[in-house]
């Protein structure tokens, strides 16, 4: 009977044994991936000019990414601005040809963003005789929910 009471005892703990190793604990988690998509409220001012008369003006900024993602696109005034972003939030966009009113511009851009905004720098080249330049900068809160920076 004793040898029994042993046997028993061990299918008992053997089936606990089985019981505990089927239950799941939670894997590890995925590393936060950058994500900086969103609408930016930018007020745009200017910062330097060696173009006659030269105006700025204040427009939202989208800015497209996929989370994770080395590339984004930013929506400003109707241009597209394709670049890159880096896992520290800062980006650019290489210049590019815009044509704006008539008048050829080259225009990039380099900025950071943050949990909650961006901050940008724009450099404008414009095709007119004399050529000139200018240098604008956004700056601005994201609306919704904030940035994803690692």
């Amino acid at each position: 009977m004793h040898y029994t009471a042993v046997v028993m005892s061990m299918r008992c703990l053997a089936g606990v044994a089985i019981l505990g190793c089927g239950r799941s604990s939670p894997g590890p988690t995925a590393a936060p991936q950058l994500s900086v998509a969103g609408t930016y409220q930018t007020a745009v001012t200017l910062l330097q000019s060696t173009c006659v008369g030269t105006v700025v003006q204040t427009f939202p900024t989208t800015v497209t990414h996929t989370p994770g993602a080395a590339t984004l696109t930013l929506t400003h005034a109707g241009s597209v601005y394709t670049g890159t972003v880096s896992s520290d939030a800062s980006f650019r966009t290489p210049a590019a040809p815009f044509v704006i009113g008539g008048v050829t511009y080259q225009i990039g851009i380099v900025g950071q963003f943050t949990l909650s905004a961006m901050d940008a720098t724009t450099t404008v080249q414009a095709g007119v005789q004399p050529p000139c330049e200018f240098t604008a900068r956004w700056v601005g809160p994201k609306s919704g929910s904030p940035n994803v920076i690692p």
